[in-house]
């Protein structure tokens, strides 16, 4: 298996996400896209989530943003927590650093997960969409908790600096 990707499946109305070795912004746009489309009107696709972070090394702070969204978007859809597995004690205290053990179900055990993953792969998106995502992510992460505000609020103000100025260039 590839080093540094996200994977889904979907079993029967629960969506899994893999997420393993290193992950970075630069991979997440299609993971993004994928949230957005899966939670997309009134009816979900997803009636249950289980985020597995087991082979997990690094995630970036988008990706804890895009997790953060994973969790809102599942609360205000079924009104219940998502699942998310950590196996690895200092991945375990990032997320909870995060505040993300609150809008979690915490395991520290891995879960019986399907076999037929495929990649989500990076969609091509440019510079500015880019941007969005980024702002988006980190946007989430603002809204868990008060520390997240005071580390994150000043590259929310910054992302949105320089897509305004980009904007009025255009």
């Amino acid at each position: 298996m590839q080093n540094n990707q996200i994977l889904y499946a979907n079993l029967q109305g629960v969506c899994f996400f893999r997420f393993i070795g290193e992950v970075r912004h630069t991979q997440s746009s299609g993971l993004e896209v994928l949230i957005n489309g899966l939670f997309e009107g009134k009816e979900s696709v997803c009636q249950d989530v289980v985020v597995d972070l087991s082979q997990a090394r690094y995630l970036d702070s988008t990706n804890l943003g895009l997790l953060a969204m994973i969790a809102r978007k599942m609360l205000e859809h079924h009104q219940r927590k998502p699942t998310l597995i950590s196996t690895d004690k200092d991945m375990t205290t990032l997320l909870q650093s995060m505040c993300l053990d609150q809008v979690f179900t915490m395991l520290n055990k891995p879960l019986d997960t399907p076999d037929a993953f495929v990649l989500v792969s990076d969609q091509s998106a440019d510079e500015q969409q880019r941007a969005k995502m980024i702002l988006a992510a980190h946007e989430e992460l603002l809204e868990l908790g008060k520390s997240n505000r005071q580390t994150f609020q000043p590259v929310v103000d910054l992302l949105k600096q320089e897509l305004q100025s980009k904007e009025d260039q255009q």
